[in-house]
């Protein structure tokens, strides 16, 4: 081999490498965008599909279990997943293409355009998605509250009902199987206020007498969700079957 295909072979490997790096960095990026009803992240369920990188251009391909997804969680998720890549500092463009869905042609004009949720639907819309994504963002909160109160040793005293975020922390660090859950609902419980560790998603205390009734809503909250996760994966196994 000449020297100069050499030189040509290792400026091909560098370009590649760059590549897969910036790849995978936006794979990092995407793995912050979770489906709003799941709290589950978009790479964790096998949505994303294709990861496309032109210089600054960045292009990505999403697909959801079945294409009768509701409009509303897509879109969000459609938005999110452009403003994700939007945020790196290299990329000076986004296309985000949702495919196999039955709102898709309208979704993806919508995305390219920065068009609201009622611009892209304004026959169908009965709104903006800021309500829509509180709730799940709630559910989410109880969910992660419920995987954290499963997690502790059932030994545990006082009532968590009586615990402060302090307390919580200290215990995690204790124990590896708390580790993960505590900071995933950590994430969530600061934008509250308050010190009391376990709260409503309205940030409010749980009086002891009511915390039966609190870990009942947790425990419905969080089965529900657990479910539907399960059953979207399901679906999207089948679909890359």
């Amino acid at each position: 081999m000449q020297p100069s295909e050499d030189a040509s072979s290792s400026v091909a490997a560098g370009v590649a490498d760059g590549l897969s790096a910036r790849i995978a960095e936006v794979r990092r990026a995407l793995s912050a965008i979770r489906d709003p009803e799941l709290d589950e992240t978009v790479t964790a369920m096998g949505f994303i599909k294709a990861i496309e990188i032109a210089g600054g251009a960045v292009g990505v391909t999403f697909q959801l279990p079945t294409q009768w997804c509701a409009a509303n969680f897509a879109f969000l998720m459609a938005v999110d997943i452009k403003a994700a890549v939007m945020a790196l500092p290299w990329v000076t463009s986004a296309d985000v293409v949702l495919r196999d869905h039955f709102a898709a042609r309208r979704i993806n004009e919508a995305v390219e355009r920065d068009l609201s949720f009622v611009e892209a639907f304004p026959q169908k819309a009965e709104g903006e998605l800021d309500g829509l994504r509180h709730t799940f963002m709630e559910k989410a909160f109880l969910a992660r509250q419920h995987a954290v109160l499963d997690a502790l040793p059932k030994t545990q005293a006082p009532s968590p009902a009586l615990w402060t975020i302090a307390d919580l922390e200290d215990l995690s660090r204790l124990s590896n199987d708390l580790a993960e859950p505590v900071a995933r609902y950590l994430a969530l419980r600061r934008n509250l206020p308050g010190e009391a560790a376990f709260v409503t998603a309205r940030g409010a205390p749980v009086e002891p007498a009511h915390w039966q009734v609190h870990a009942r809503e947790l425990r419905g909250t969080a089965v529900t969700m657990a479910a539907n996760a399960e059953h979207c994966r399901v679906l999207a196994a089948a679909n890359q079957a």
